[in-house]
């Protein structure tokens, strides 16, 4: 997928880890949510516009620079470039039975616009943890070619979204390659591993020419220390 960014903000250059790359705050007045949100935004310094690059947009945006730091800590690819999408009324955005429809129509006709228009990207990503987890994999089922990969770590609650009619017609719609990866601690909450069980149930009994999918349990992490291992085999994945 080839898109165009453009960041919008002014940079202060950190290093970290001996890796130099600019943060900064970036406050969208957003109309769909009636509210200003704020994001964080994390480039290498490598980077120019002449390059091509991914982009991961980061749920739970207020944990993102620790979890950018692990990134580098574990070398990635110079030209990755992360969003954390700081939260402001987590349960009110993320849950199926709340206002997800909102949240994502943020990010689809908001944010993503607001942060994208100049540099080349050959990938756009999800990340999100337990309830952004099930937002994730909400957001594939709902915008299933706006990114390439979902990373949905120790997600819950999936309810309806373990229907495997649902990612049949996902595989049928979808017009490029996408990439889900979920997984979950063997030590995680009993509603995780239910929700995970019943997807990797479900998905095991299809056939899919489009839709790429892994799972992964691991074994003595918890719902707290799963994550960080889920970022990291999530982009490698």
């Amino acid at each position: 997928m080839k898109k165009v960014l453009t960041i919008l903000v002014i940079f202060i250059s950190i290093t970290a880890n001996a890796i130099d790359y600019y943060i900064d705050t970036v406050t969208i007045n957003s109309e769909v949510l009636n509210e200003k949100r704020e994001v964080l935004v994390f480039i290498p310094g490598t980077i120019n516009q002449a390059d091509s690059v991914s982009i991961l947009y980061m749920l739970d945006g207020e944990s993102s620079s620790n979890r950018y730091e692990l990134i580098l800590k574990e070398q990635f690819s110079k030209s990755l470039i992360v969003i954390g999408i700081v939260n402001k009324n987590r349960r009110r955005d993320m849950l199926p039975k709340k206002e997800p429809n909102k949240f994502l129509d943020f990010i689809i006709n908001e944010l993503i616009p607001k942060i994208e228009a100049d540099l080349i990207i050959d990938q756009r990503i999800l990340f999100g943890h337990s309830y952004a987890g099930g937002f994730a994999i909400y957001t594939l089922i709902k915008q299933m070619d706006t990114f390439d990969k979902y990373i949905a770590s120790s997600p819950t609650p999936l309810i309806n979204m373990v229907n495997p009619k649902v990612y049949k017609q996902i595989d049928n719609k979808i017009k490029h390659k996408v990439k889900l990866y979920f997984s979950y601690g063997s030590k995680d909450l009993k509603q995780v591993k239910k929700w995970n069980s019943d997807l990797l149930k479900n998905l095991d009994g299809l056939k899919l020419n489009h839709l790429k999918w892994k799972n992964e349990v691991y074994k003595e992490e918890n719902h707290i220390t799963s994550v960080k291992i889920s970022l990291i085999k999530g982009l490698c994945y």
